[in-house]
């Protein structure tokens, strides 16, 4: 039974008001998930953040800590932002080490080199970048990420964009119907790290029809690239109705994502995910790290839909081609 990672500390980064990224988020896990082994997460320290920040980015997040200022439009902090975002470094950290699922907050996908990456307009509720944290650290070769928040990962793409040890898969809402509006099939990262960056997008009110056809693409450059780890950015938010995005995606797809790591070293790191994504989503997510043999019913999507569908994969297919066995 896989192991979670937690600590109470994660629930007093808070906003002042409203906010749908709040500490109930991870009451709603813990709740889906009981009965696991929780083990708790120890900080980093500084130094070890500007491994994957700058140091200007790094001291406006310690700054605006201290002071309870925001960040952006989208992304407040409070006095306990700032050890909340260490010890989110620390769970993943941990997470690595015991092949667990770091249930953190805040959250981090979003957040590049020096904060909003890509061109976004925010950092999208994301403080420091927790997945991208223990590949650094620890140089990790031969590493695959894979990204099935509803948003595209663009501060995670960003750190590891001229990186050819990194393999970043980001499964996303169509970048122009969605924040932060890039994360399309072109981009496939830089230099030598050219076709290990893979984005494959789905229009809104895709359903799990349409990640089933997406799987055996991911699932055939897991055979050809072989990782020695493959590291889940988990968001939930693509679940029906959670509330931020448009798509349909139930627990078939969620439980089928996590299958695909059977058989190799992996850990998971939470990202989005606001009401019924993070119940039902997670609890099926954690049933295909475990291997369980649980089966579920797809949500199909409309012709129309997949037609749009169609039209995008055949352009990532025609791309990835150059690189990929797929």
């Amino acid at each position: 039974m896989i192991s979670l990672i937690y600590d109470e500390t994660y629930l007093k980064h808070r906003s002042s008001t409203y906010h749908v990224e709040n500490p109930e988020r991870l009451k709603i896990v813990l709740k889906a998930l009981e009965g696991r082994t929780i083990i708790k997460p120890k900080p980093v320290d500084e130094e070890d953040v500007k491994l994957i920040h700058n140091e200007d980015y790094v001291k406006l997040v310690k700054v605006a800590s201290q002071m309870g200022e925001p960040l952006d439009a989208d992304t407040y902090t409070n006095e306990f932002t700032w050890s909340s975002a260490l010890l989110a470094l620390g769970g993943s950290y941990v997470a690595f080490q015991n092949d667990a699922f770091a249930l953190v907050r805040p959250p981090g996908h979003h957040a590049g080199i020096s904060g909003r990456a890509m061109g976004a307009p925010t950092l999208g509720f994301c403080i420091f970048n927790n997945v991208a944290y223990p590949i650094v650290k620890l140089k990790l070769k031969k590493v695959l990420i894979i990204d099935f928040d509803v948003h595209y990962g663009n501060g995670t793409q960003e750190i590891f964009w001229e990186n050819p040890d990194v393999v970043h898969i980001d499964i996303h809402q169509d970048p122009r119907t969605l924040y932060p509006g890039t994360g399309f099939p072109d981009m496939i990262g830089g230099g030598e790290a050219r076709g290990t960056k893979i984005n494959l997008i789905i229009p809104p009110l895709g359903g799990d029809d349409l990640y089933e056809e997406l799987i055996p693409i991911i699932q055939s450059v897991i055979d050809d690239y072989k990782p020695s780890y493959i590291v889940y950015s988990a968001g939930f938010d693509g679940f029906e109705d959670d509330g931020l995005a448009n798509l349909r995606a139930t627990e078939w797809t969620y439980y089928n994502l996590g299958l695909l790591s059977r058989g190799y070293k992996r850990f998971a790191v939470l990202e989005g995910g606001y009401t019924v994504g993070l119940e039902r989503g997670s609890r099926a997510f954690v049933n295909g790290l475990e291997n369980e043999n649980v089966t579920y019913q797809k949500n199909p999507s409309s012709d129309s839909v997949r037609s749009k569908f169609r039209d995008t994969l055949y352009q990532a297919r025609r791309i990835l081609r150059d690189y990929w066995k797929i």
